[in-house]
């Protein structure tokens, strides 16, 4: 008997609906993590093709963790998923090149070891980029100075211009990076998990 255990109740009932391979449970997985899948998959070189494939296998890689029991889900079920479905796509893009099954590859990573972490961070690394990418040519390149620890006076340079225009606009630019970040429905999902 598998013993199965999810932060919360409708995520347990969907995997409890997985395992004996209900229709329902499975359409239901469709609806709540796939969207998300194709969008992402599409932002990143792929197609919404690529991303059906990838969320399969995805699936099945879940399928085959349930059926070996005592599985304890410590994040939402959506969270999990994408994390499994990015895994495969960069693993994917990686090894364009070679013959390789991405779902072995995907397995041989441990999922379960600091997962709720990992996929926080992942996925907070995404909305991040999604809107430093949104932004102007010029704010992304004083702030990506800034990352780089690059000095006030280089940048100015850099940006034939003065140092006080810099500062104030590295702040403008970095105000309106985090308002477009809190702003977006993920951000609110990421704060409550």
């Amino acid at each position: 008997m598998t013993m199965i255990k999810a932060a919360n109740s409708d995520d347990h009932q969907l995997l409890e609906g997985i395992l004996p391979g209900r229709s329902p449970a499975i359409e239901a997985v469709y609806e709540l993590a796939l969207p998300a899948v194709i969008q992402w998959v599409k932002e990143n070189n792929g197609s919404e093709v690529d991303a059906r494939d990838i969320f399969q296998e995805a699936l099945i890689a879940l399928f085959r963790k349930l059926e070996k029991g005592d599985f304890t889900l410590t994040c939402t079920l959506k969270s999990f998923i994408r994390i499994m479905c990015r895994n495969l796509w960069l693993s994917r893009l990686r090894n364009k090149n070679r013959q390789c099954s991405s779902l072995e590859e995907v397995e041989l990573v441990d999922l379960d070891i600091d997962i709720e972490s990992r996929l926080e961070q992942s996925e907070k690394e995404q909305l991040f980029f999604k809107h430093f990418d949104l932004l102007g040519e010029k704010c992304r390149k004083i702030l990506q100075y800034f990352f780089d620890k690059m000095p006030l006076k280089q940048i100015a340079a850099k940006l034939d211009t003065s140092e006080n225009y810099i500062k104030k606009r590295k702040f403008v630019c970095k105000e309106k990076l985090i308002k477009a970040i809190q702003t977006d429905p993920n951000f609110a999902e990421l704060s409550n998990q």
